[in-house]
């Protein structure tokens, strides 16, 4: 039937046909060019699946970004510049820094009404993520990124709660050729960032030091922040086969307002414009956060090693909502975690075998109080509660490889506990999550492969506090959302590129999905929703010769609210805040003369703003452009850079906020906009 859906409608077929006739020739072309190419890839090992393994070789869809060569010329405003490329990946909200990001992967994180759920975030083999399956990178040192790993499919068998992706992120473990790194950029809207990074080296210690200024009046009016971000990595040695990481992360944001959501016509007399009762209110989020980690990698033999990590971190929330009654959220969390992994590796004449056997457990108390927002000022307490969200797991995965073939299979057990100080109850989740895959070597540069898998995510305690009676205590009726996961793929490995196809159906029940009430507009409380379906094909490519570069991708899918009561109005609608198609294609050039230029452009198909699918959000295109010039001097090395934003200057709307009360579901992107700035290697 899902199928039926999918194929059936004339429209779909015809926008599809036409962006695969357009992919193809550029395939077509690299493919061919690609045969005089002496450019040599080399094997590209991925951390994200735990089992470091081939990215050709590995039975999932996984996408490999390696940061550096175009770091130099990036904006480093938000980590959507970086995630443009990858397919299935859908991203909203890069300038509403009160909000902060919101990511989506095949569907999981569409949902958030703020940050990213559904998706885990790893940093430097650290979770980023917590328990309870919240997170934000508005902490990302953006300069430091080195490596991007996007794992596409469901992955609760490797991470837990709120594995629908992972996004996997490496920062710097040194800075190559250079001791100290001055970076300014300026640009639109009072855009201003200024970066220090010193490097250290010794003979078994390594250490990168950054600090991080950023400020900018924002795109709207009332949409303003100010950021400072401390970071520090230091890598020791203690012998050839064992190393020490400390990492280190203070951000200080004092202010990221809020412009909020208008309705269309608002947006139409004037894009800019702030909703009245956000400025009314004062509406902004002022936040101080730090975390330090510290992780061990051992290898004891060619057979045994163990990789260990433990972290501590608190974040200090003080937030202002457009509303009196609770208006005003003053959190204090500390989330604090360990986990171990041991892992076996022997290599025979005919096979390989590699296992892993390992443990994660982190805990998160969030210290909630809500006070009256009376105009902007602080009036009495009217809420207060202590939330706790613990989780352990246990998993065990294997790969065993032949010539041709690679069977990996998954397994792992997670207990999770929640509650709050205001009730007696507690709740307790108890979930197995298992996956098996498959990947069959057809030739050299040819692989195929087909996976199955689950996942899981449970209500964050945001979500549950979120009571739509305004008490105190949790919302216990909202249940954990489960996913099957169904993937088959294709991969092509040439000297200069690779090719990739993938299609994945995944259906999921207990969906949860955000709502406004009247009585307290701009703020989202959450109800579960039934059953989705999702089906859909991604295509991605990537091929250099000489000078020139070429990546390009492709989503086609549909998303779809099933399994309700056939009286109800969402039966069969699309799910809301997904687009069903999305084009990505970049060219890069670099001259004898070290030019830099890159040319990209994005085009996001119509998505749905309300779970009724009666507001539809158009399909949008974004060009832009960037260039970078190299230049050595007696000092050292000088960059200069610069970039135009939506360079077509495309109308669009930069965060849809779902199912929000009286039409406001529109926060409006920048026009077209600049940047330029200058950095000094030293």
């Amino acid at each position: 039937m899902l199928l039926k859906k999918f194929l059936m409608p004339h429209t779909i077929l015809k926008h599809f046909a036409l962006k695969v006739v357009l992919l193809l020739p550029v395939f077509g072309i690299a493919q061919t060019l690609s045969q005089t190419s002496t450019i040599t890839l080399q094997e590209v090992a991925v951390e994200a699946t735990k089992l470091e393994t081939d990215r050709f070789v590995v039975p999932a869809s996984i996408s490999v970004i390696n940061l550096i060569p175009l770091q130099g010329m990036q904006q480093q405003l938000s980590l959507q510049e970086y995630l443009s490329a990858v397919p299935g990946v859908f991203s909203l909200n890069a300038n509403n820094y009160a909000q902060d990001l919101r990511l989506s992967i095949r569907g999981f994180g569409s949902r958030a009404a703020f940050g990213i759920r559904g998706v885990k975030i790893i940093v430097d083999g650290i979770p980023e993520t917590t328990p309870d399956g919240q997170g934000q990178v508005d902490n990302l040192p953006l300069g430091l990124l080195s490596r991007l790993e996007v794992l596409r499919g469901s992955s609760a068998s490797l991470y837990g709660n709120a594995a629908g992706g992972v996004v996997y992120l490496n920062t710097l473990d040194s800075l190559q050729g250079e001791s100290v790194q001055l970076r300014t950029t300026l640009g639109s809207y009072a855009y201003q960032n200024y970066q220090l990074i010193g490097n250290v080296k010794g003979e078994k210690t390594t250490a990168v030091f950054a600090l991080n200024r950023t400020v900018t009046d924002g795109f709207r009016v009332f949409s303003g922040l100010s950021q400072r971000i401390l970071n520090t990595k230091i890598k020791h040695q203690i012998n050839p086969n064992s190393s020490l990481t400390f990492q280190l992360n203070y951000t200080d944001s004092p202010r990221a307002e809020d412009a909020g959501g208008l309705t269309l016509e608002e947006s139409e007399t004037d894009f800019r414009q702030a909703r009245q009762r956000n400025v009314d209110f004062d509406t902004y989020e002022q936040i101080e956060q730090f975390k330090t980690g510290l992780r061990w990698q051992q290898q004891w033999n060619s057979r045994w090693s163990m990789d260990s990590y433990g972290f501590y971190s608190f974040r200090d929330f003080y937030g202002k909502l457009p509303f009196e009654n609770g208006g005003i959220v003053d959190l204090f969390r500390n989330y604090y975690g360990v986990g171990s992994r041991l892992t076996f590796q022997e290599t025979k004449q005919k096979h390989s075998h590699q296992w892993q056997l390992g443990f994660d457990t982190s805990s998160q108390r969030d210290q909630r109080d809500r006070y009256q927002n009376l105009a902007g000022k602080q009036g009495e307490q009217e809420f207060s509660q202590l939330e706790q969200f613990g989780n352990i797991g246990i998993f065990l995965l294997d790969h065993i490889q032949w010539q041709k073939v690679l069977l990996s299979t998954g397994l792992r057990l997670d207990i999770q506990n929640l509650g709050a100080d205001t009730v007696e109850e507690i709740q307790k989740y108890t979930v197995f999550n298992p996956s098996l895959g498959l990947s069959y070597a057809l030739a050299d540069q040819h692989r195929v492969y087909a996976n199955f898998s689950t996942s899981f995510e449970t209500p964050t305690l945001s979500e549950l506090s979120a009571n739509p009676n305004g008490g105190e205590g949790l919302n216990l009726d909202l249940m954990p959302s489960k996913a099957i996961n169904y993937e088959l793929g294709w991969k092509n490995r040439t000297s200069s590129g690779y090719l990739e196809a993938t299609t994945f159906y995944i259906v999921s029940s207990n969906e949860i999905l955000p709502y406004e009430l009247e009585a307290f507009p701009g703020r989202a409380f959450y109800r579960n929703a039934g059953a989705t379906s999702r089906f859909g094909l991604e295509l991605a490519g990537s091929y250099q010769w000489n000078k020139w570069a070429i990546q390009a991708s492709m989503t086609q899918a549909q998303y779809r609210l099933e399994g309700l009561d056939t009286a109800n109005e969402v039966e069969g609608k699309k799910i809301p805040g997904i687009p069903s198609s999305q084009f990505f294609f970049q060219l890069k050039y670099r001259s004898a003369s070290d030019w830099q230029w890159v040319l990209s452009g994005e085009h996001s198909g119509a998505f749905f703003a309300n779970d009724s699918n009666s507001v539809e959000i158009k399909a949008y295109q974004k060009v832009r452009f960037q260039g970078q010039k190299t230049v050595q001097t007696q000092w050292g090395k000088l960059d200069f850079f610069g970039g135009i934003n939506n360079v077509l200057n495309t109308t669009y709307f930069d965060n849809i906020r779902l199912n929000a009360f009286g039409g406001r579901f529109y926060e409006p992107a920048p026009g077209r906009n600049f940047y330029f700035g200058l950095s000094l290697g030293i």
